[in-house]
């Protein structure tokens, strides 16, 4: 039998890793179909305004300090900056509870929904657990810990889908939505917690904080220079939420988020599995060959095959899909859909390599990108609005403009993976 399984130690952890995603995701797509018919639209519009603001602020919560944990030689200190990113989550996340609780009215109403006030009070829960849950991530990802990371998935993805669906038979509306989501947060970060407390005893007693303070300042130029331009990058892709929001209503902001989440669904069981396992194995190649050649093209050849494969059949068929699965209410998300396939065609490709241009200190390109990347998602859509007055009209700008916006961030990653640049060695 063991012929028929994959001999490479990166296709056997893309498999370990990408098979706990594909039960993490069924789960919540299986439901999907169920959920659309208990919640309306603006239900998940509301949700998605949540969770936008949710996604954006968690990137400033760990300092982006995450991302170093692969970067140094020693287990020991890869250690510490997880710590020094959990910690830094904790401490980011109570001063933002202190500040919804002292402004969450001003905050919903600037953002143009009165109504979003009292949920605002759950987004440091989210965050912190956003944050924990990330810098676990990123030092299981060091230590090739797939399997750890694909239990963790799997409670998240599945509590989240089962708590949403039973509160929606009960009729909770939005509070259903979003209970749903925390709960699967405090499940998985716990798994994820036991796990690594199990294995990695040894490196946790000998935790100093004052080594987490000198790493902080050797790494400095990952919240330095990232912590804006992700949170530039991350608003880039939540601005659709807020200006459809402002301008059309939740209506259309549902329509968007679950086209959204369908199309979402292959990057999450496929392309974010081999993602995960290229930013480790893509390290160990560069530094033994100085360059990557080798996993990036396998890596980019199997992305580009995800990506036809899963955006084909929306681009085409989009309306009548969405209106088959999920029900007639449904079918314009089926338009935006097909809209937004060619985007994340690129982005399918594009995103998973994404790492690698952190990796060779290009903080600096990558902070303007994502600024730029910001810039153009606002102007696309305002654009849309403004000479149009067409919601679809304005996606189809986003859409577009991203495609242009991934193809210059490919080029680089090729660079960096060809030896143009010096990976940092730690």
């Amino acid at each position: 039998m063991r012929k028929f399984f994959p001999q490479s130690t990166y296709a056997r952890n893309v498999i370990t890793l990408m098979t706990g995603t594909a039960f993490a995701q069924a789960l919540p797509i299986a439901v999907s179909p169920i959920l659309t018919r208990l919640y309306t639209p603006e239900d998940f519009g509301v949700f998605a305004m949540y969770m936008a603001i949710t996604s954006i602020v968690s990137v400033l919560v760990t300092g982006r300090y995450e991302l170093a944990i692969l970067l140094p030689r020693q287990d020991r200190d890869a250690f510490h900056i997880a710590m020094l990113s959990a910690g830094l989550s904790v401490a980011i996340s109570a001063f933002l509870l202190l500040v919804v609780t002292c402004f969450n009215q001003s905050l919903a109403e600037l953002l143009g929904v009165p109504g979003l006030a009292v949920w605002l009070y759950w987004v440091p829960a989210s965050t912190l657990l956003s944050g924990i849950y990330q810098s676990l991530n990123y030092w299981s990802t060091r230590k090739s810990q797939y399997k750890r990371l694909a239990i963790s998935r799997t409670v998240q993805s599945g509590s989240a889908a089962l708590a949403q669906l039973g509160s929606g038979y009960a009729g909770s509306g939005t509070l259903g939505l979003m209970s749903g989501q925390i709960a699967g947060q405090v499940l998985s970060t716990s798994v994820l917690v036991g796990l690594i407390w199990r294995d990695d005893k040894n490196l946790i007693r000998a935790f100093h904080p004052l080594r987490s303070l000198a790493l902080a300042k050797k790494y400095v130029d990952f919240p330095r220079f990232m912590i804006f331009g992700h949170m530039a990058n991350t608003a880039s892709s939540q601005m659709p939420i807020f200006l459809l929001s402002l301008f059309f209503g939740p209506g259309p902001v549902g329509l968007f988020s679950l086209s959204q989440k369908v199309l979402a669904a292959p990057m999450s069981l496929l392309a974010a599995a081999i993602g995960d396992v290229f930013r480790s194995e893509s390290v160990k190649e560069y530094r033994a060959n100085s360059n990557c050649l080798t996993i990036f093209r396998k890596t980019v050849s199997k992305l580009i095959i995800i990506g036809v494969v899963t955006n084909a059949p929306i681009l085409f068929l989009g309306k009548d899909i969405f209106s088959f699965v999920f029900g007639n209410e449904w079918r314009e998300a089926g338009e935006v859909a097909s809209i937004l396939s060619v985007m994340v065609l690129f982005q399918t490709v594009a995103s998973p390599l994404g790492q690698l241009v952190f990796l060779a200190n290009l903080q600096k390109f990558d902070f303007i990108w994502q600024l730029v990347r910001f810039i153009i998602s606002v102007l696309s859509f305002l654009c849309g609005y403004w000479l149009f007055g067409d919601y679809k009209v304005a996606i189809m700008f986003y859409a577009f403009s991203f495609c242009a916006l991934y193809a210059y961030h490919f080029y680089y990653q090729y660079k960096v993976a060809a030896g143009h640049y010096v990976i940092s060695r730690g």
